[in-house]
Parts: C-alpha cells; sequence; structure tokens
C-alpha cells in the first residue's frame, strides 16, 4: 500500500510553489526599495523591466547611471541559497557589470567578477556629498573569492584609475595616478598590500577587511615633487608626518 502525504507536507509544498510563482510574477521595480533602505537612498535603481528573477534595469548613484542585467535561479532558495547572475544590460553592448553571486547561511561566493564603477558612485553610495570630491573609475575583479569567516579563500583586485581626489570643498584635486590594492582571504579576513603608479603623490599602504570587525585602511602618501601650500595643510590635517610624508588611517566598524 503506498502512502499519501499528509496534511502539513502537501501545505509545505503548496506554500512553496505559490512563493516561487508570486515572486517569479513580481516586478523587478520591487528592488529598488530594497537598494534604497541598504544605501540610504543613495542607489537607486531605474527604468526596471522584468522580474524579480530576470530583469534588466539602471543602477543609479547621483549623475551615474550604470546599465546591468541579472537572473537568479530560483529553485537553490528552496535549501536557504540565492544565486545571482549578473551581466551587462542589452543596450550596453556587451559593456557592464559582470559577477556570479552565490549567497548562503554565513557564506557569500564570488566568480568571475568584473565591475568597473565610477568612483563618485561608491562615494555617493558612502556619503552623498563625498561624490563631488572623488574622480576616476574603480575595476573589481576576482575569479574566486568566498567570504565564509573563519574560512576565508581566494583574492581580489581592487584598482582605481585616474584617481582624483579633493581634500577640501573648492580646493584643487589631487591627482594620484592608479591606485590598486591585492587582497587575499585568509582566515577571518581579507587583506593586502597598496601602491600606485603615477600621480603627485607615492602611495604605500595597507588595506584589511576583518569579519565581525572592521574594515581599515593605512596609507603613506610621499610627495614626487613639492606640493603647493594648502594641499601641504590638508594633509598634515588628515594625517601625521611620516618621513617627508603623510601618514593617513581610516577605520570602519562592521558590527
Amino acid at each position: 500500500m503506498t502512502s499519501r502525504p499528509g496534511a502539513p507536507v502537501i501545505f509545505l509544498a503548496v506554500a512553496v510553489a505559490t512563493a516561487v510563482a508570486a515572486a517569479a510574477l513580481a516586478p523587478a521595480a520591487l528592488m529598488d526599495a530594497r537598494l534604497a533602505e541598504l544605501t540610504g537612498g543613495a542607489v537607486r535603481l531605474s527604468a526596471a523591466e522584468g522580474t524579480l528573477w530576470h530583469a534588466q534595469g539602471e543602477l543609479v548613484a547621483g549623475p551615474t547611471r550604470l546599465p546591468i542585467a541579472w537572473r537568479m535561479e530560483p529553485w537553490p532558495l528552496l535549501r536557504g541559497e540565492m544565486r545571482l547572475h549578473v551581466a551587462p544590460a542589452a543596450e550596453a553592448s556587451g559593456r557592464g557589470p559582470r559577477a556570479d553571486v552565490a549567497v548562503s547561511q554565513g557564506r557569500v561566493t564570488l566568480r568571475d567578477v568584473d565591475v568597473t564603477i565610477p568612483a563618485s558612485a561608491l562615494a555617493g553610495a558612502a556619503q552623498p556629498a563625498a561624490a563631488r570630491s572623488v574622480g576616476g573609475d574603480v575595476a573589481i575583479a576576482t575569479a574566486d573569492l568566498e567570504w565564509a569567516p573563519p574560512a576565508n579563500r581566494g583574492a581580489a583586485r581592487l584598482q582605481w584609475r585616474a584617481a582624483r581626489l579633493a581634500l577640501a570643498e573648492g580646493a584643487r584635486p589631487l591627482e594620484l595616478g592608479d591606485i590598486a590594492a591585492e587582497l587575499a582571504a585568509n582566515g577571518d579576513r581579507l587583506s593586502g598590500p597598496v601602491s600606485n603608479e603615477g600621480g603627485e603623490l607615492a602611495v604605500r599602504g595597507t588595506l584589511a577587511v576583518r569579519a565581525n570587525d572592521a574594515a581599515s585602511l593605512s596609507l603613506v602618501l610621499s610627495p614626487r615633487r613639492p606640493v603647493d601650500p594648502a594641499t601641504a595643510r590638508a594633509l598634515a590635517a588628515l594625517g601625521t608626518a611620516d618621513n617627508g610624508g603623510w601618514r593617513l588611517e581610516w577605520r570602519v566598524s562592521l558590527r
């Protein structure tokens, strides 16, 4: 005699099927509210077309508009995992962000990531007023990076190309060349050296992100040629003297 599924099992199956169907029909524009909540309104999703599962639109941060498309796999959600495939939007002619993202309990895996974002968009997401003080593009790339503290693994490269930074309102921007951070994941942290090529100042230091603790950046900026008095005063106000240059330290709590 074949046993029949009980009412709780049938109810669960119907509930799951209904939830998946409802999400499949949910408009992609719903993602905008979530983005606005996460970024304090600094980043929005505009011109969204499609559903939460398969859609495209534009990420908007201040004057920056980044075409983006994504596809979410529904069935991994049943085992508590979200898998998202990000690709350039159709009108971007192959140019735009690419990434495969998997998120489960205590684990985020990034594969084949190739994303370039205007530095002003990143600064604006952190602090809207800061968007006007930076220039250049930030490229983020990794073949395979897994954030699963205390067992992180993989590597990533961050590069701020044609980096430009205004230290004060109305001040002449500093040209810093191309700044790169080569990061390796190990244990509960992601860290590595920071350096630059070109620019008015030589940049050397370290960037470290430690799970459930903080992100910290320590840099020494050394002049390649004499800097103007206003820039020297601004750097002195931001950091401390270090062998003819200036040491700057930042720490952001992740708790």
